[in-house]
């Protein structure tokens, strides 16, 4: 699962080791086996440590009854790994783009605010701010990534429309820029004809449409999933009409590669087509994690059935 998800950092914590007498062959035989995995994965970065967490070994400092272990202790360990919010970066890396500039800002619009006059709370501090009101429009969404200042260029998907971002509020208050993940509303120099489920994205870094596009698929529902099943697609702030038009293959794990197959049951994962009724701004999940990931909803009651990757 983390190799297909591309996380960058695993950590293998060894528990028990007090069991064999924190036995260094043990521990050298786990963290062999871990490693020849990872290497088949493709795992570049893997950290093996010995632990017990009965104990508290290696968990906060390292241990005295581990002098053969010369690594950090696990709390060390987490507390010098990228951040969260470096994760993009890390995938991007990991894929061999790390050189490439700041990834484009994307924002799916959640909500279109159209307050009229002093009706929107936190926006109308006083009387003389209900006539201006009466004409405000922003499009408000949480910002998956990229940075946005007033005075930018931006484009409309999936209209492609281009306009400049007049204002920015984020948490009530304006601002001059915005950046992931903050969630935000951004004024507009045009009266763009927009709704939930567009994205504001940097001038001339539109992604492209998507109807039909390959998927890996982690199946969470209990129910079947079978060529021609016809369900939701929720990306980002849209949710559109598909079908599952091919089932390619099912991963097997105990030999970790892909079999043919013709459906997939729950906890499978799999390798499917899928058709859309509307375009989506799809982007591989090697370069976006967020424009890259997707779920599968049951049309009739909106069960979550799979969770989905973008393959290239």
């Amino acid at each position: 699962m983390v190799a297909l998800l591309r996380v960058p950092h695993v950590i293998l914590a060894v528990n028990k080791i007090d069991l064999v007498d924190f036995s260094t062959d043990a521990f050298a035989a786990v963290a062999r086996d871990a490693e020849a995995v990872a290497a088949e994965l493709g795992i570049d970065d893997l950290y093996v440590l010995p632990v017990s967490a009965l104990e508290g070994d290696n968990i906060v400092e390292r241990s005295e009854r581990t002098p053969w272990y010369r690594g950090p202790a696990l709390l060390e360990l987490l507390e010098t790994l990228p951040a969260a919010d470096a994760l993009e970066s890390s995938v991007a890396a990991a894929s061999g783009l790390g050189n490439q500039e700041p990834r484009p800002l994307r924002l799916p619009v959640q909500v279109v605010l159209r307050p009229q006059g002093g009706l929107a709370p936190d926006i109308a501090v006083d009387p003389t701010e209900v006539e201006r009101l009466r004409d405000y429009r922003a499009v408000a969404g949480r910002i998956s990534s990229g940075t946005v200042r007033i005075g930018d260029r931006v484009e409309i998907f999936p209209s492609g429309i281009a306009t400049t971002v007049t204002g920015i509020r984020v948490a009530g208050a304006e601002a001059d820029e915005a950046t992931a993940p903050q969630s935000v509303s951004l004024e507009l120099a045009d009266d763009v004809d927009t709704a939930r489920g567009a994205v504001v994205v940097t001038a001339g870094s539109l992604p492209a449409a998507r109807r039909e596009f390959d998927a890996e698929l982690f199946q969470l529902d209990g129910r079947t999933l079978t060529p021609g099943i016809r369900v939701l697609v929720k990306h980002g702030t849209a949710t559109v009409q598909a079908i599952v038009a091919q089932i390619e293959s099912r991963y097997d794990l105990d030999a970790l590669t892909h079999a043919p197959a013709q459906a997939l049951e729950v906890n499978d994962i799999g390798r499917v087509r899928v058709r859309l009724a509307a375009d989506l701004p799809l982007e591989p999940y090697r370069t976006s994690r967020h424009g890259g990931s997707f779920l599968v909803i049951h049309p009739s009651d909106g069960a979550t059935l799979a969770a989905g990757i973008v393959r290239d």
